[in-house]
């Protein structure tokens, strides 16, 4: 008998262990939101409460924010540097959670 396996979301580039299933959380309109950059690129994100193999890639700022209330930094893979996504942090103590907003495509699900 094998012992039951947790599922995990991996880096698409590294296979490198970031989130968990369990961690995703409903913000805005729902899990999976679409937006764009100031560039126009598009982006699915889906969102997530933690994702421990997820860091900081970037400044803080709050140029152009998807999130009212909330500055972001570019989210890398911890394992390759992989661009993952963006992680939210609020502007001011006690009006939210910081979380994070991950590109779905870069993403490998259970």
């Amino acid at each position: 008998m094998q012992p039951d396996i947790e599922p995990v979301i991996l880096c698409k580039n590294c296979n490198a262990f970031v989130t968990k299933p369990e961690f995703a959380v409903r913000t805005g309109e729902g899990f999976a939101q679409t937006f764009a950059n100031p560039s126009g690129h598009v982006f699915e994100i889906g969102c997530f409460a933690q994702a421990p193999g997820c860091s900081q890639g970037s400044e803080r700022s709050s140029d152009f924010t998807w999130y009212p209330g909330y500055d972001w930094c570019i989210g890398i893979c911890r394992s390759c540097t992989f661009h993952l996504g963006w992680i939210f942090l609020p502007v001011r103590q006690g009006t939210g959670s910081k979380f994070y907003g991950l590109i779905l495509d870069h993403l490998i699900f259970p």
